[in-house]
């Protein structure tokens, strides 16, 4: 390399053309020679198999379940606004080779610290582990039902102490549950109960339940320690895996590639027309909402519209990905490796941009179609394909041809019962060795919710911890950053998991979906607004956001704001202040 374009690489970007506030300048550097967009393939898949297990498994579904297609053409809108939302963000890394945090860090160093919080609270909470835990149980254990009779009025005490173990009372819900089966005798031991507390006998009623079936809890056995082990599990693969990235990569095709098989043969057998009658005039039934009676709060319904797609600060991690694979000014950068099985790589915490010659210009247009495309088969298709077959065969297994629900299908609408409710109507169906291939199915959907989430939330953090802070510290590498992070994620939410055993609220992962879609939602609607400002204003003409995506991006943040602050009005602010 002559000393010219050692000295060409080295000049600075003036601030007039990318400003740096508290962060070192960017430096010249010539674009790399864009790649096929099949090369490409990898970091889109990675999203999308971090949205596989919040929306298309979980929250996409369960609407499906309780409301049917009233509300997909929200779905559709969302994926959509995702689409362009995530393109914004690879914008900014393929033209700087910096993550978009990084970008919004060169507006005002403030932004270091409040993304930070962004990326790690929402994602404390363990939602898709504990999902993973429970599929894992009810595929190899089966549920353990629980009876529950509603007490009016609900007495302070319940002296249970002459019936089977299998009874419990709670005096703050005024609820008795039976767990497991009952035979005549625990039935006549129970009803002596109720005499003896002198309150109105339900042991029939719940005797009743338990045999037929009806009005039943069904929880899995062992779920929370399950969903450690799988936090522990993936730690320990993101620990041993010699480049980080290319083991992630690596995982995901093979998992999507492998849910998307099973789905379609799923849907082959199952998916009726009808339901795709009822799906298409749902996507056209622009701004019906579901009613009250469906008992879909704000905060699922945020929750879905954030994951019809990968969510929150997830979205901005595909920046990351993109830098690790080598894309664009990205390929300047450098990765992080495994302390243990890996080489330490020399990773620049600055970032690159490229001189507006012709050749340079011309590299860009190639390396943003390829972009666009690779986005595009590779996230929005799989996406959409996944979030359309899963919902079809939720609304085929429960919806009868007229539009309403089979008889006795209310039963599963408590937290991920209606996941094991499809699994004994595929069993009825088509036998057990598809109810088996169904919940394996949703075990690795929801495992590689996990791994994303897991790696996703590290690399954030420590790429934001790395550049804005601790740039001169040579003993805190990236690498080193990112399995603290790693493991300090999957110690919360151990914790978190160990103390549902005491609160029921935070072992239950519908919750923990619902509770962090939300928050997602809010993070959503503020970057969005950054990312719009940073792309059209702080980039030059040539390679900053054009009309369309600009309206696209305005679109984002009022779609995410508006949701946002209707979850924020109606169902935070009450849980946390019920008497305000």
């Amino acid at each position: 390399m002559s000393d010219d374009s050692a000295v060409v690489e080295e000049e600075l970007v003036p601030d007039d053309v990318i400003p740096h506030q508290s962060l070192p300048p960017l430096k010249y550097r010539d674009l790399p020679a864009a790649i096929s967009w099949k090369k490409m393939i990898g970091p889109s898949i990675m999203l999308a198999g971090l949205s596989l297990g919040s929306g298309e498994f979980v929250l996409w579904p369960y609407i499906t379940y309780k409301t049917g297609f009233i509300f997909f053409w929200a779905c559709l809108l969302g994926v959509m606004t995702q689409f362009f939302m995530n393109m914004e963000i690879e914008r900014w890394t393929l033209v700087t080779g910096e993550s978009a945090i990084t970008g919004f860090c060169r507006l005002n160093k403030n932004w270091a610290w409040i993304m930070l919080l962004l990326n790690i609270v929402p994602w404390a909470w363990p939602g898709w582990a504990t999902g993973a835990g429970t599929m894992l149980s009810w595929t190899f254990l089966g549920p353990e039902t629980i009876a529950v009779a509603q007490l009016d009025p609900a007495p302070e005490q319940f002296d249970l102490s002459k019936v089977s173990e299998k009874a419990s009372y709670s005096s703050d819900s005024g609820t008795l549950q039976w767990r497991g089966t009952m035979s005549e005798p625990e039935r006549d031991e129970l009803r002596q109960a109720f005499q003896q507390n002198e309150i109105l006998d339900q042991s029939a009623l719940i005797f009743q339940n338990i045999q037929q079936g009806t009005d039943l809890k069904y929880e899995a056995k062992y779920s929370a320690f399950l969903g450690i082990a799988g936090l522990l599990l993936v730690g320990v693969v993101l620990t041993t895996g010699p480049v980080v990235y290319n083991t992630v990569e690596k995982i995901q095709i093979f998992l999507v590639g492998m849910i998307f098989v099973i789905a379609v043969v799923l849907g082959i057998y199952l998916i009726q027309p009808y339901a795709v009658t009822a799906m298409l005039e749902g996507a056209v039934s622009i701004g019906k909402m579901p009613d009250a009676s469906s008992g879909l709060g704000t905060m699922a319904l945020l929750g879905a519209l954030a994951f019809a797609g990968a969510g929150g600060t997830m979205n901005l991690g595909q920046s990351n990905f993109i830098k690790d694979k080598g894309y664009g000014m990205g390929k300047y950068i450098g990765r992080i490796t495994s302390p243990i099985t890996g080489q330490e790589e020399a990773v620049s915490e600055v970032g690159y941009h490229f001189k507006h010659t012709p050749e340079n210009q011309e590299r860009w247009k190639q390396w943003w179609r390829a972009a666009n495309i690779e986005h595009f088969f590779s996230f929005f298709l799989t996406c959409l394909a996944c979030l359309v077959l899963l919902s079809l065969i939720s609304y085929s297994l429960f919806y009868e041809s007229n539009g309403q629900i089979r008889e006795g299908m209310g039963k599963f609408g408590e937290g991920l019962n209606f996941i094991w409710g499809q699994a004994m109507l595929l069993e009825a169906k088509l036998g057990n060795t598809f109810k088996l291939l169904f919940l394996l199915m949703g075990v690795a959907i929801l495992l590689t919710t996990e791994l994303g989430v897991l790696d996703a939330t590290a690399r954030i953090s420590a790429d934001i911890l790395k550049v804005n802070y601790l740039r001169e510290n040579e003993h805190w590498s990236l690498s080193k950053l990112y399995y603290f992070f790693l493991w300090g994620e999957i110690l919360l939410g151990s914790a978190i998991l160990l103390y549902g055993s005491i609160d029921p609220h935070f072992s239950q992962p519908l919750f923990l979906i619902k509770t962090s879609a939300a928050m997602n939602g809010g993070v959503m609607f503020l970057y969005s607004m950054i990312l719009l400002y940073m792309n059209s204003k702080i980039l030059s003409r040539s390679i900053s956001t054009s009309p369309l995506r600009f309206v696209a991006m305005v679109w984002a943040a009022a779609f995410f704001g508006y949701f946002s602050l209707q979850a924020f009005q109606m169902q935070i602010i009450p849980y946390f202040f019920p008497h305000s």
